[in-house]
């Protein structure tokens, strides 16, 4: 069971990664609806080439954990640190889930664009089952 829900979770995260890299590469695919915007529709904040790419190696990261953890990937370090780090990763994906309470999260108040509506049908629960896995994940092994 464990091995199955770590695969699905190691899938999810280098699919986001991967999707990250092709932002930072210049793809624009579903690239409109990802990013938050206020009332008016403007962005509210403008990505920079090299945060996307940061953000690409934190998912890639996370995947290396999470195989590492499960034993799929051999680590240099003694497995109670990455116990920790898949709370850590727990915790991220929670505070994700939570939101700011205006644009984005489970909480939001504003949730009449393109991305809100996404960030309330895919990317908020997405985010919820990254936090729960993880954390049962680093419960259960």
């Amino acid at each position: 069971m464990e091995f199955i829900l770590s695969f699905i979770v190691t899938i999810a995260l280098f699919s986001l990664a991967f999707i990250h890299f092709f932002w930072a590469m210049g793809g624009k695919w579903a690239i409109n609806a990802a990013i938050p915007t206020d009332l008016n529709g403007r962005k509210l904040f403008n990505p920079s080439r090299q945060g996307t790419i940061f953000v690409g190696f934190g998912l890639l990261l996370f995947a290396l954990i999470n195989l590492g953890f499960m034993g799929s990937l051999a680590m240099p370090f003694d497995s109670i640190y990455l116990r920790y780090c898949m709370y850590g990763i727990a915790v991220i994906f929670f505070l994700r889930f939570i939101g700011e309470f205006k644009y984005v999260g489970a909480f939001k108040k504003f949730k009449q664009s393109a991305f809100a509506s996404r960030d309330s049908y895919i990317y908020s629960p997405l985010s919820l089952f990254l936090s729960l896995s993880h954390m049962a994940l680093a419960a259960l092994v």
